[in-house]
């Protein structure tokens, strides 16, 4: 899953690594980014503010700023096969804030996500994301980054009607699933070009990008709670915690 990430470099840091135009926009760097926050996206036309939150288009979704409505009823069993992947049970996500996230396998024919796998994909711009060790009933905090630093370009699928969109995971690699079997799909540089261009649907060429990056190319470190709320957005969430 990916219920929580960090941007904390700037606007003119996102510009400069993926090569785009200075957006029509502001936005502040954040180390605690939730679940229906409006964050910088890369879409093929430039970098947008979407809503963390996928709301198909055949939701009947409303428009940006005004309240949503749910996809399904509380424990529907679609919401459970859909959205299984929700946030952290630190802090779920509700329905209201549609898919954060979309499974690799069967994005390509799964209704929710479709026609967004095939006509809007989007690169979400990230300099770490966090998962959740479960053990005896606890849950401890883990911060994941490039090993060198720097930004990375999450796999995405957006609506452009609800100005919304999600995370693409796929299964952990050695690194991460020692900490949480799924992980966000970190994009090589070199496949996001064909990932962005809105006319290559060839699944048997974007499928395979979907994958686990390589463990060796990462870093990972144990985090202080304090990220687990996400009103707490400081440097403390992406500081190590000392033994």
């Amino acid at each position: 899953m990916c219920g929580r990430y960090s941007l904390k470099l700037d606007l003119a840091e996102v510009v400069k690594r993926f090569g785009l135009k200075p957006p029509p926009f502001s936005w502040k760097p954040s180390f605690n980014i939730p679940p229906g926050a409006r964050v910088p996206v890369v879409c093929a036309g430039g970098l947008r503010l979407m809503k963390w939150g996928f709301l198909p288009a055949w939701s009947s979704a409303p428009g940006p700023g005004t309240r949503p409505l749910p996809l399904f009823s509380a424990g529907n069993t679609l919401e459970r096969k859909y959205s299984e992947e929700g946030a952290p049970e630190a802090a779920p996500l509700p329905q209201k804030e549609g898919f954060i996230n979309a499974r690799a396998e069967g994005i390509a024919s799964r209704p929710a996500f479709r026609s967004a796998f095939y006509r809007s994909r989007c690169i979400v711009p990230a300099d770490a994301f966090y998962e959740w060790h479960s053990a005896a009933g606890v849950r401890t905090p883990h911060r994941f980054e490039l090993r060198e630093g720097g930004l990375f370009g999450m796999a995405g699928v957006y609506e452009e009607k609800s100005e919304t969109f999600a995370v693409i995971t796929t299964a952990a690699s050695a690194l991460v699933r020692a900490v949480h079997h799924r992980m966000p799909v970190m994009l090589e540089p070199r496949h996001e070009p064909l990932w962005l261009d809105p006319k290559f649907r060839d699944s048997e060429t974007l499928l395979p990008l979907l994958r686990a990056y390589d463990s060796s190319l990462m870093r990972a470190f144990r985090v202080s709670d304090v990220v687990n709320d996400p009103a707490n957005d400081s440097p403390d969430c992406a500081k190590p915690l000392e033994a």
